[in-house]
């Protein structure tokens, strides 16, 4: 049988509980240890005393962490619009400050009330093929140029043309093959930007500097000279590949090492 609740008991949980900024009672092991009750009967009272209004209703909104926060109208059309053009849940998750988990449950919940169509399995026919072979575009490293293009051609996701371009390569309908020693030129581009960002204050000018050796026979030079390097790093399993390319793509060496926990 159930112990009902005293007004002191009543009086103790509203003066002593410890709200959250969203107003959750945050010490609901300590009150039920100190009125010796259940959790469940803790939590059920503090419940009932919200709808009396004698607690404050909880109240997202004012969580610090973005996490908790309830999604807007203009989060939500980002979501889709990304989501649309294959962006992955962790890159939607760092545009608009969630974590992938949150987004993945966003999308669900957006899928569910209809307003992002359900996934489908993504059937080619023989005509969308050739349009993307026909239409499609490479770098000057063998890299797909205009993916964005060919989505709205089509009318597919980003990731989906990713996967059939693949496919159609190993088949041998598609002979560019990208030059993996490279990186692509809108990915060089993005970085030569940030790089000329990032150290426009050591600029320097880009001389060759001659030094002359100690008089003998055979006359030697040396010549050294400023290059701005660009590093890639990728991280598979426990392993970390960093590569090292020059301004114009060119791959100069490669490190690899492992990055186990111990």
């Amino acid at each position: 049988m159930a112990k009902n609740w005293t007004t002191k008991e009543v009086a103790y949980v509203q003066k002593h509980a410890l709200l959250a900024e969203t107003n959750e009672v945050l010490n609901v092991t300590e009150l039920a240890k100190k009125l010796n009750r259940s959790f469940r009967s803790i939590e059920a009272k503090i419940y009932k005393m919200r709808k009396d209004e004698m607690l404050p209703a909880i109240d997202h909104t004012k969580a610090f962490d973005a996490q908790y926060r309830p999604y807007s109208k203009s989060a939500d059309n980002r979501i889709i619009s990304m989501y649309k053009q294959g962006s992955t849940y962790a890159e939607i998750g760092e545009a608009i400050g969630r974590s992938e988990q949150s987004i993945a449950g966003r999308v669900m919940r957006l899928k569910q009330n209809g307003v992002i169509e359900k996934s489908k399995i993504c059937t080619w026919t023989t005509e969308e093929i050739q349009t993307v072979i026909k239409n499609i575009k490479f770098d000057e490293n063998g890299y797909v140029s205009n993916y964005q293009e060919l989505t709205s051609i089509v009318d597919k996701r980003y990731t989906q043309i990713q996967q059939k371009v693949g496919v159609l390569r190993k088949q041998g309908l598609i002979t560019v093959q990208a030059d993996k020693s490279k990186t692509s030129i809108k990915s060089k581009e993005a970085m030569d930007k940030f790089n000329e960002a990032r150290f426009a204050q050591y600029k320097k000018e880009d001389n060759p500097v001659i030094e002359k050796t100690a008089k003998t026979d055979l006359q030697v030079e040396t010549q050294s000279k400023m290059i701005q390097v660009i590093m890639t790093t990728i991280i598979t399993g426990e392993e970390r590949t960093t590569s090292f390319f020059t301004s114009e793509g060119e791959l100069l060496a490669v490190k690899k090492e492992g990055i186990g926990n111990g």
